[in-house]
């Protein structure tokens, strides 16, 4: 039997808002807000989520505030209130002092709950610092106050706003007298976002809800290119097979334009959106777009804040963006009329490295913010401050502060803007724009460092953050597993996890699964290469990066390498059946997995984890995880594998894994025989120093014991080598140098034992 609110609510969704029905959650949240709880909504792009509040301020007596940092999308919710017939109204930084005036008056004097009076204000958060403003509304009836894009509250936030910070103090204010529900709704939320948000809003009774990030309705296809044209060609190949309309994201002007002339010289309908452009043109394009003038849009991420074209088929990343919330958020832009719809990546591993130089420029050394900061005030002395106007662009500030990046110097402004260091000053209608230029104005005197108020340690922690995000996208692209279901996971939609088969159907992954079972996997490469690798790196204790260390395995005639002397390393070419990149794609088979770590930055130096050392001390533990290096590796490099090179490289490797390492295993069994090192040698037609290289290798994988090693040299010499290399802080590799420091009768094989027993921590 149907009871009467919900035929209320029917009636109000029906007749205020156009709707048939709910979509799947919006109901429950709904009564929450009704209900007065503070209640928190995570929800993806496209799942209407204005309504969760829209809908109770519509029941409850008083105004509703909506606090959003967008312009753009304050005024596609406003314009969409008033086409409904509820007064809706803004105020930023778009109108005038005047309209502004009018609109305060009006709020100061009428009853919300009338009809034509205003019912829902849209403000952005730099609101929240106007006295004015919040003397008006503390005098107001408030309905509820929901707050838009609630990630930007968060210091982890990949929008974060230091004015959202006064919305507490404005809540907790406002609160002293009026009973009222805050509403907080985000896309883009992981679990720890989500925890500062509440941390934020001092929230202590609340209610979550997190719901529709299984968009059924859309398949994940990723497919990794590295090579431009290649990339080119298949987005070509998507557009041309497939009907409209789709949206190509791109993560820079220049390659949104690349893209935009090979479309166009192969006939497709296509334009192009970006932050350069105009606010008028922007407008008239997405206007364009939205009426079926152009099947393709290519764009940065400055478009589709607010377009609801429900028959866009296609998103296409055409370059990794900062993390998967953006992901997430610009492929929500798909399919939202419920039929199917596609998400498709066209990146490779090596894009990464693109990203990590965008987190370096993003969050620059203290030393290179201190480099601008002098800059800006080299003509004042300390304390003196005046407001100054620099009128100059980011590339003339970067070559005269010796910064050279421009990139790097709108980072830095930025973060001066954050700490209230200097101010930009611009036109209201390029608010979303990248602004590159002119008005930088100095609202701080002059001081000494030590007082500048930058949080130091927080613009490191968010480059951190910054680096972790990164490694999530590199998850989700370019490991053997279900797409959707890791998603699900990092954005803690644990009731559509548990609805969630094994098999989800519409990822590339669970797609093509059968591709990557084990039985046509089997010896992509010897599983003694994994060993001979991490032997390798082992030996540089974190001197190089993996670009570096590849081009030393495959035989890299590379300046680099030869300037170096690195072509000199005894296993310079040992991996020469092997392309650079294949190489690379098993050192990061093996990051994966935790054998190996890396530094961070944007040149990230490599070296032997913990898992490996225990590994040494057990060698099942590489045997044992074997299945998933070999599957991985297959997955991370099947585009290589049209090479001919590769395909030759698996029978012509298999002379590394006999010569390079089950070759210890024999010399072992000869030991056990009670044969001599000599007689080894002669026994396998070796030389007597390669036995003797066996000797230390099988010290280290535990097949020697500490005295049994100890039969091969002295504890005095080994002790004196020992002290050498502590005082002269010798690499482990300068054998010649050791040796030419010491006396004759130490030999290459005493300092070699003493260096492995030094490894131990034996000796």
């Amino acid at each position: 039997m149907r009871d009467e609110r919900t035929e209320k609510f029917e009636h109000i969704l029906k007749n205020k808002f156009h709707l048939d029905a709910f979509r799947e959650g919006q109901e429950d949240i709904i009564k929450s807000v009704i209900q007065q709880n503070d209640t928190l909504v995570f929800m993806p792009t496209g799942w209407w989520k204005s309504l969760t509040y829209q809908f109770p301020g519509v029941i409850l007596p008083g105004l509703v505030v909506i606090i959003s940092p967008l312009i753009s999308l304050m005024k596609d919710q406003v314009d969409k209130l008033n086409a409904l017939g509820m007064r809706a109204e803004v105020i930023n930084s778009t109108i005038s002092n005047f309209e502004r005036q009018m609109l305060l008056d009006e709020i100061s004097l009428d009853n919300p709950d009338i009809v034509g009076n205003i019912k829902f204000l849209y403000i952005a958060p730099e609101r929240l610092n106007d006295e004015y403003f919040l003397s008006i509304i503390k005098n107001i009836k408030i309905s509820l106050i929901a707050i838009d894009e609630a990630h930007c509250i968060s210091q982890w936030g990949h929008d974060f706003r230091p004015s959202y910070l006064k919305i507490k103090w404005f809540i907790q204010n406002l609160r002293k007298e009026k009973l009222f529900p805050i509403v907080a709704l985000t896309a883009t939320a992981t679990k720890k976002v989500r925890a500062d948000i509440v941390e934020r809003l001092w929230l202590k009774e609340y209610k979550i809800f997190t719901k529709g990030f299984d968009r059924k309705n859309l398949a994940f296809i990723v497919r990794e290119i590295s090579k431009e044209q290649e990339k080119l060609e298949k987005v070509l190949e998507v557009i041309k097979k497939t009907p409209p309309f789709w949206i190509v994201y791109c993560s820079s002007v220049k390659a949104v334009s690349k893209v935009y002339q090979y479309l166009l010289q192969n006939a497709v309908r296509v334009w192009i959106y970006t932050w350069e452009m105009s606010w008028d043109l922007r407008g008239k394009e997405q206007n364009n777009f939205m009426d079926w003038t152009y099947d393709v849009i290519v764009a940065t991420n400055a478009f589709g804040m607010w377009i609801d074209k429900k028959d866009i088929r296609y998103v296409i990343h055409y370059n990794l963006p900062w993390s998967i919330e953006n992901y997430y958020q610009e492929v929500g832009r798909a399919g939202r009329d419920g039929k199917n719809s596609y998400w498709v990546i066209i990146a490779s591993y090596q894009d990464t490295i693109i990203q990590e130089f965008f987190i370096e420029n993003t969050y620059p050394p203290k030393e290179d913010i201190l480099k601008l900061y002098h800059y800006l005030y080299k003509n004042f002395k300390d304390w003196e401050w005046e407001w100054v106007q620099i009128l100059k662009t980011y590339n003339s500030i970067a070559i005269e502060s010796d910064l050279k990046s421009d990139m790097k110097v709108g980072s830095i402004i930025k973060i001066f803007e954050k700490y209230g260091v200097v101010k930009r000053w611009f036109d209201p209608k390029e608010w979303e724009s990248d602004f590159r230029g002119k008005w930088i104005t100095l609202i701080l005197p002059k001081m000494l460092v030590e007082n500048l108020p930058i949080l130091w340690g927080h613009q490191e922690l968010l480059k951190q953050e910054s680096y972790f995000k990164l490694e999530q996208v590199k998850k989700l692209l370019f490991r053997p597993w279900c797409r959707k279901r890791f998603i699900l996971e990092y954005f803690g939609d644990e009731e559509d996890l548990k609805n969630m088969s094994e098999n989800c159907g519409v990822c590339d992954y669970c797609i093509e699964k059968k591709k990557y079972e084990w039985q046509e996997q089997k010896e992509i490469i010897p599983q003694t290469v994994f060993l001979l690798v991490l032997e390798f790196i082992k030996r540089f204790q974190e001197k190089f990066w993996a670009q570096i260390l590849a081009w030393i395995l495959v035989g890299s005639n590379d300046t680099k390498i030869r300037d170096w002397n690195l072509s000199e390393d005894k296993d310079y070419n040992i991996l020469w059946v092997y392309e650079k990149d294949f190489v690379v794609a098993i050192f990061d088979v093996l990051l994966e997995y935790w054998f190996l770590y890396k530094t961070q930055g944007q040149y990230p130096k490599i070296w032997i984890s913990s898992v490996w050392i225990q590994a040494i001390y057990d060698n099942t533990i590489l045997y044992s995880e074997e299945k998933l290096l070999q599957s991985s590796l297959y997955f991370k490099t099947k585009t290589l594998w049209k090479s001919s090179k590769i395909w030759e490289g698996k029978t012509k490797i298999q002379k590394i894994k006999v010569e390079k390492i089950d070759t210890y295993t024999q010399t072992l069994k000869l030991l056990e025989e009670k044969l001599s090192l000599e007689e080894i040698a002669i026994n396998r037609d070796m030389t007597l120093q390669t036995i003797q290289d066996h000797i230390v290798k099988l010290y280290n994988f535990n097949k020697l014991t500490l005295s049994e090693i100890l039969k091969y040299s002295s504890l005095e010499k080994l002790k004196m080598i020992r002290e050498l290399v502590k005082k002269e802080n010798f690499h482990v590799e300068w054998l010649k140098s050791i040796k030419e420091m010491l006396s004759g009768d130490i030999s290459y094989f005493d300092i070699k034992i003493s260096l492995a027993m030094i490894e131990k921590w034996d000796l």
